[in-house]
Order: C-alpha cells, then sequence, then structure tokens
C-alpha cells in the first residue's frame, strides 16, 4: 500500500506484473535487516525457552547468544554469502557485533521500562494468532491486511493496560505524520490498530495505545575532540538508541517507558517532561483521541487506496516531499523511463507540514491522499 502511494506505476510492476530484479550474488540492505529480525527473535526465543528476562542479561549473555543466533542463521542468508569468503566473514563477525550491542541495549531499556514483551514476531491474518483488517471495496471486492510485528510490550497503569509497538530497523527512522497523511508510512499505526481492536480476545482485556516506536539495530561510533571514560563512552552510546515514534501523551505512560526519567528529557523514548507534568514542545507525543483519528485515518487510506487498485490505476506518479523521492531507491527506474526533463513527466509535490496541522487536517475528517 505504501509503494502504491509512492507511485502506483511502480506497484503495478511489482505485484501486477510482478518484475524481478535479476539475481546478484551480493549482500543487500534487506539481506541484512532480514539477519537482524531473524537474530533478535532468535535470541528472545532462547531466553524464552530458558526463563530468563531481557532486564536479567549480562554483556557476556548478549555476545553468547549473539554469537549463536548469527552461526545458526548465517548459512540461510542470501545462498550462504556470509561463509563465502574472508571479507564476508569479517563482516559477519561485524553484524554479531551489532546484534550483541543491540541486545545489551535492549536489555537496558528493560532494566529501566515497566512495559514487557508480550508478542514477538506477532502474525496477524488468517493464519496468525490475530485476525486480519478486512475492507469492503467499492466493486463487491473484500481486501483484508495481513503482516508481522516485529514486538509487542505491555504495562499495567492506573488506566488499565497499555499496549505499544517497536518495530526494528537497521536504519534511523522517525514517523512523520506527513508522510502518515499521504498513505507513505502506515505501517506502525495499522500495528497499532490491530493490538488494540483485538487486545480484549487477545490478552483478555481491553488496552489502550501507548504508542509506536521505532528501534535502530546498529553499533554507534562515538566522536569527541577529548579522551572519554568507559563509562562516558557507554552513556553517550545509549543515547545514540534512543527510539522514536509516536507516544501517547500520558505522563504516567511515559514514566512506564523510563522510570529513571525525573524532569528533562528521557534518554529512551522521543519525548521530555516538565515539573508541572505537561510535556515540553519537541516531544513526539499525542493524545488518546489523537491516535484514534490517525487509525481511522489510516484505514480510510487502505479502503481509498485499495479502490484505486482495484480500479487499474497504474499511473507513472512518483512524489515528491522535499528531497525525497521513491525513485532514488526503485527498481523499475529503466521499465517506467520517468524523466523530469520531459513535459509529461512531473512529480507529485507533496507539502510538508506540521503534525500540528495534519493532526487538525486529520481531525476534520478528509482522507486527501493523492491530487
Amino acid at each position: 500500500m505504501e509503494v502504491f502511494q509512492g507511485c502506483p506505476f511502480s506497484h503495478f510492476a511489482n505485484y501486477g506484473l510482478q518484475l524481478k530484479e535479476r539475481k546478484v550474488f551480493r549482500l543487500e540492505s534487506p539481506d541484512i535487516g532480514d539477519l537482524f529480525h531473524a537474530a533478535l527473535k532468535n535470541i528472545a526465543d532462547s531466553l524464552r525457552i530458558n526463563g530468563i528476562d531481557w532486564r536479567d542479561l549480562t554483556e557476556e549473555q548478549c555476545d553468547k547468544l549473539a554469537a549463536k543466533a548469527v552461526e545458526e542463521l548465517a548459512p540461510r542468508l542470501q545462498k550462504e554469502i556470509l561463509l563465502s569468503s574472508n571479507r564476508y566473514h569479517y563482516i559477519m563477525h561485524k553484524l554479531q557485533k551489532i546484534i550483541s550491542r543491540a541486545s545489551k541495549i535492549l536489555s537496558d531499556h528493560a532494566k529501566a521500562s515497566g512495559f514487557a514483551p508480550v508478542g514477538i514476531e506477532l502474525g496477524f491474518g488468517k493464519k496468525g494468532p490475530l485476525p486480519p483488517i478486512s475492507f469492503h471495496l467499492d466493486n463487491g471486492s473484500t481486501m483484508e491486511l495481513v503482516g508481522r510485528i516485529d514486538r509487542v510490550d505491555k504495562a499495567e497503569s492506573s488506566k488499565g493496560v497499555l499496549l505499544r509497538v517497536i518495530d526494528y530497523k537497521s536504519s534511523q527512522k522517525a514517523l512523520n505524520l506527513t508522510e502518515v497523511y499521504y498513505g507513505l508510512a502506515l505501517q506502525m499505526l495499522t500495528y497499532l490498530d490491530v493490538i488494540i481492536t483485538h487486545s480484549k480476545d487477545w490478552i483478555g482485556t481491553t488496552a489502550k495505545p501507548a504508542g509506536v516506536l521505532y528501534f535502530h539495530i546498529h553499533d554507534p561510533l562515538i566522536h569527541s575532540n577529548k579522551v572519554l571514560p568507559e563509562d562516558k563512552i557507554e552513556e553517550e552510546i545509549f543515547k545514540r538508541f534512543k527510539m522514536k515514534g509516536l507516544l501517547l501523551g500520558d505522563e504516567e505512560s511515559v514514566r512506564l517507558m523510563d522510570q529513571s526519567l525525573g524532569t528533562g528529557y528521557s534518554q529512551i523514548v522521543s519525548a521530555a517532561i516538565k515539573k508541572d507534568g505537561s510535556f515540553y514542545s519537541n516531544s513526539q507525543v499525542a493524545s488518546e483521541e489523537e491516535l484514534g483519528y490517525l487509525r481511522n485515518h489510516v484505514r480510510g487510506v487502505f479502503k481509498n487506496t485499495g479502490n484505486r487498485i482495484t480500479n487499474g490505476e497504474i499511473d507513472i506518479a512518483p512524489y515528491k516531499l522535499k528531497d525525497k523521492t521513491p525513485c532514488t531507491f526503485c527498481p523499475f527506474k529503466s521499465v517506467c523511463q520517468f524523466d523530469q526533463s520531459l513535459e509529461e513527466n512531473n512529480y507529485r509535490v507533496l507539502p510538508n507540514e506540521s503534525k500540528e496541522v495534519i493532526l487538525e487536517r486529520i481531525r476534520n475528517g478528509g482522507v486527501k491522499i493523492h491530487d
């Protein structure tokens, strides 16, 4: 759906014509992302089987679990590419270090958090523990959304049970509400919608949305113009793992995510609390009502997109949002031959609006996702 909103022709080439790039024996970013996801699931499964909590992990255990996960997964990746040469053995060692570092940070986050995982690689759809989201389209067709959520966490609050979504990313990512509005970033709010809608059947009680967060899997380098002691280096590394996304603008909920938070900025999530309990303006928060509006908007985008797909829309119409376009990494550029120097080839220029403007527009009920 996000691909279609980016450019209908790219969606048609991929899912309609099912064009595929020629396979090349090389390690690509999606392969590394798949390895990270599978390794963290492997580690989570090992912890569950052995009855160990994330917060109880030691550094040594993180190193051993990362090594074990990579050892098991490497032969399955891209025709054993990580085992094919000394260079790739070195890359495999680097990837293992990244997974180990991420595990340590996840353990540190768990120590400071009142949230705990209740779902890892949680599927929704006919074969998953949660049902799909269904839409009846204008032409009488039924469209079903299926997928898999990296991680769902639960916490008990004075207002009831809270659920949040965490998505693992191999690159830095934040939730841009302009992209949500135009249907370019639907994934996270869809996940939140699924778990909140079906919380009663899934966990036995109706839950409230605590938010959505991206966890960046990496092993950052710290740059400094002076020699830092080891504890300061670790502190700086920890800061680089602050999770971005959109949180419920509730003081108790945010403090449950970072129980070490007094006043000021959290080192774990993208929120900052003032002395009176309110949030600083640059905190990535929204009210429960606003999260509800966003969930409804995303559903509207899905139905709108489903209607356009089944109506046969395949226009070569990539968007442009600031300097970002889908053409940058599109594998079908040689097929569509989009060329802005031609009069008939123009980007759909999308204005980059503030969070407040987008929320106000969504609150007023409009699903304006294309011109």
